[in-house]
């Protein structure tokens, strides 16, 4: 088509510049081949329109530095280019250069669309918190100027002081909107949701006049987050009564409420409507039901699960069965099963290696386990987090070597938490070791004096140990804080 003896256009160009695909394996050749042609032929500099689509397709290919020569190149760049540079850096995650862009256009008195400020306001969301965020500042502009709010601006206007946990301000600017659309009205139930608000999120979502498959699940998460999973569940009905197809994150949410509030018939259920509508052809959710039917006691449909289509496993599968077999006990497989992933030639993440540990505690896999947590970084190149070394302190503490545990846990690169220490009072429970029982409890009470808990751990210590005057002494000192054992209670 470049060769072709037709009358160009501005339109034609920009049209030619975007039908190359970014999927095919020949476009950068392409977007190369156009670029060399409108230099050569003296378009490139004849239209802001035209530079502003060849900056935008060298930033689809994920190639930002010819991005950048390109808009240097440029002899004069216009308010669209510097637009699609800025668009550039907000998806790199890279806002300060984004917004060093408007503040250029600004001081040669450009004047900024909607396009630019909406560009703006989302680099201005990446900041969050940082106290150099110009979004008040732009927002002030806009109003003083008297720049007409577009749906675009007010909708990124209420993510960014969501995102502050400004929500009066984030309501203001929602009910001012001459228009709204879906995605401002789930801008504003989003904000409500991740601030906990989750009435005023319900409230809003009944008010929309249409909804889609975003509207109901994040209000559906929401209630998941707040531990509302009836409420969640409810929902879901309605939203299926409702004719609206189901979609990946909706089903994965279901089988988390349905996990998490025991509700495992429905779970059932629902994977029964999954089989019958093919919903899970491309075997996403699959790490889902291993996940559900492993928590909810049905480990071996789990495997059944897992074992279904061998071809279609991912990390998310293997981690969802590694860690199912280790909550059963079933430790020695889960290692196995650890093995086999790597064979073929699946990675694992800091959560599989978190499951696999666990598995090598409770087995009291020792060297197993040494081995696994020694790799972490070698081997993975992941940095151990705090889990993965609670996970040893449980395997040290497991087998008895709690003095290695004790030392372990002091020559922790981080602080260790409460979780960490408890781990180990446990363990020395289980051994009845007196001496770092002491240890440990003192420094849970020192990180929240107000737990009761490690004192009562320490005096069942005490009472095992038969050391009748460390078990008075710690029974007073219960008596003397004021905290009290929390008691058990059934539901029958």
């Amino acid at each position: 088509m470049i060769n072709a003896n037709l009358l160009y256009n501005s339109r034609l160009l920009v049209k030619l510049i975007k039908s190359v695909s970014s999927s095919s394996p020949f476009s950068h050749l392409q977007a190369q081949s156009l670029h060399s042609f409108l230099t050569k032929s003296g378009f490139l500099f004849s239209s802001d329109f035209i530079s502003s689509s060849l900056i935008s397709l060298y930033s689809s290919l994920d190639n930002v530095s010819d991005a950048i020569q390109l808009f240097d190149e440029l002899p004069q760049p216009g308010l669209v280019s510097c637009t699609a540079l800025a668009k550039a850096f907000v998806t790199l995650s890279q806002p300060n250069r984004a917004l060093s862009l408007f503040a250029r256009i600004r001081s040669l008195g450009l004047f900024l669309d909607s396009v630019a400020l909406a560009t703006s306001l989302s680099a201005c969301n990446q900041l969050r918190f940082d106290s150099r965020n110009p979004a008040r500042t732009i927002h002030g502009f806009i109003i003083t100027s008297g720049i007409k709010h577009d749906v675009f601006v007010s909708t990124e206007l209420i993510r960014i002081y969501g995102e502050l946990k400004d929500l009066d301000i984030a309501r203001y600017v929602f009910d001012s909107m001459d228009v709204k659309n879906t995605v401002s009205w789930n801008a504003i139930i989003h904000q409500y949701v991740r601030n906990g608000q989750i009435g005023t999120a319900h409230e809003l979502f009944e008010e929309m006049p249409s909804r889609d498959l975003i509207s109901w699940n994040t209000l559906v998460s929401g209630y998941c987050q707040m531990g509302r999973y009836s409420e969640a569940l409810a929902l879901i009905y309605k939203m299926v009564l409702s004719k609206l197809r189901p979609n990946e994150i909706t089903l994965c949410t279901v089988f988390q409420a349905c996990t998490s509030s025991g509700a495992f018939k429905i779970g059932k259920s629902v994977h029964a409507f999954i089989e019958k509508k093919n919903l899970n052809s491309n075997g996403v959710l699959d790490h889902c039901l291993i996940d559900m039917y492993a928590k909810c006691g049905k480990i071996e449909k789990a495997v059944q699960i897992f074992n279904k289509e061998p071809n279609r496993r991912d990390l998310y599968s293997w981690t969802s069965i590694i860690c199912g077999l280790a909550m059963h006990g079933l430790t020695t497989d889960a290692v196995s099963m650890f093995h086999a992933m790597q064979r073929t030639g699946v990675c694992p993440d800091d959560v599989t290696l978190v499951g696999v540990l666990n598995a090598c505690a409770h087995g009291e896999l020792l060297d197993e386990g040494f081995s696994i947590f020694n790799s972490i970084e070698k081997v993975y190149s992941i940095s151990p987090k705090i889990e993965h070394y609670g996970c040893v302190v449980d395997l040290l503490g497991h087998v008895g070597r709690l003095k290695e545990a004790y030392e372990f846990v002091l020559n922790m690169p981080m602080k260790p938490n409460l979780v960490i220490w408890g781990t180990l009072l446990s363990a020395c429970k289980m051994h009845k070791n007196v001496e770092i029982g002491e240890i440990a409890s003192m420094k849970m009470i020192e990180l929240d004096p107000s737990d009761a808990w490690p004192r009562v751990m320490l005096s069942s210590i005490y009472a095992e140990a038969q050391d009748w005057s460390g078990l008075s002494g710690q029974r007073k000192e219960l008596k003397d804080s004021g905290t009290r054992k929390i008691p058990g209670y059934s539901l029958v």
